[in-house]
């Protein structure tokens, strides 16, 4: 199985999420001529549920679905590039800054965080938040080569997750994999066979309940058959979303007890060149108001770059 080659890529402005805020802010900066990058995440936008938006100015009633695809058609116009990929790590306090995903490496001179509402905690496991960058990591490809020879767990039911399974063993880590859920995967039966082949250990009927130690990842509880395990992995590898609340925190950027991004009111954050707008900041939680902010954010991005030329 061939590892996914990195793409390079530089950006004037990296807008993550594509919902109303992050595509109005690609607008405005892609319309100012700024190399404008989309970075759109796996998560959707409340738009993609279709439902009847009726309080949307100019439009008596329309299709969130619709609304949403008009704006990325309008900032699609003015030559924004859409990524689809989620990011798997962040570094913010730099000049350029980068974001890296399973398959790039992007740089920003400038950022534009616009990646709606936090989610709730209730799918993640105690103690991972703590440990993000610390033994606890959502990307095979780029954290995989630290622990060559080394054990770790993987947790995730997806295809995707196995075929990040697959890649782990590849880089030559050895691989114990759980689903999570206590089910047995839904990826396809292919990828199963291949699993199995390789001799990595599968164990569809087992959890991960807790992640614990003293500055990095040391001990892992796991619930097989009712029963609690404890483990002494090097890493534990989840493929499934990230928290992004969590990632951000880890970037720098002061995150309230929300897990919103503070702002001030032009949409700056407390990091020079990175603005947060639309729910992530949890201010009107509208879609009028989550454009109104992508499109400050964008022009307080504007200003600063032209502040650094």
């Amino acid at each position: 199985m061939d590892q996914p080659e990195i793409q390079q890529i530089a950006a004037d402005i990296l807008v993550i999420g594509s919902g109303p805020a992050g595509l109005t802010a690609a607008l405005y900066a892609a319309r100012a001529g700024q190399r404008t990058v989309i970075l759109t995440g796996k998560s959707s936008s409340k738009l993609d549920l279709d439902y009847a938006v009726e309080n949307y100015p100019g439009f008596v009633s329309i299709k969130s679905r619709e609304l949403l695809d008009r704006f990325k058609d309008h900032a699609l116009h003015f030559g924004a590039e859409i990524i689809e990929a989620d990011a798997m790590d962040i570094n913010l306090s730099m000049d350029p800054k980068y974001v890296v995903t399973k398959e790039h490496m992007i740089e920003a001179r400038a950022v534009i965080v616009a990646t709606g509402r936090p989610a709730p905690a209730k799918d993640r496991i105690s103690g991972e938040e703590r440990f993000i960058g610390l033994g606890v990591s959502y990307c095979a490809t780029c954290d995989g080569p630290l622990y060559r020879g080394r054990q770790v767990l993987a947790v995730g039911n997806s295809d995707e997750a196995a075929e990040d399974v697959l890649a782990l063993e590849q880089m030559g880590v050895h691989v114990e994999w759980m689903t999570g859920d206590g089910k047995a995967t839904t990826g396809p039966e292919e990828l199963l066979d291949e699993v199995k082949a390789k001799g990595i250990r599968f164990r569809p009927d087992s959890r991960v309940r807790e992640i614990r130690g003293e500055g990095r990842v040391q001990e892992v509880d796991v619930e097989e058959a009712g029963e609690i395990r404890t483990t002494r992995p090097d890493a534990v590898f989840i493929f499934r979303n990230i928290p992004f609340s969590s990632l951000y925190s880890k970037a720098g950027l002061k995150i309230d007890h929300r897990s919103c991004v503070l702002t001030d009111t032009t949409q700056k954050t407390n990091l020079d060149g990175v603005y947060a707008a639309g729910d992530i900041t949890c201010g009107g939680m509208q879609i009028v108001t989550a454009a109104g902010e992508g499109a400050r954010a964008a022009m307080s991005a504007l200003k600063f770059l032209r502040g650094k030329t």
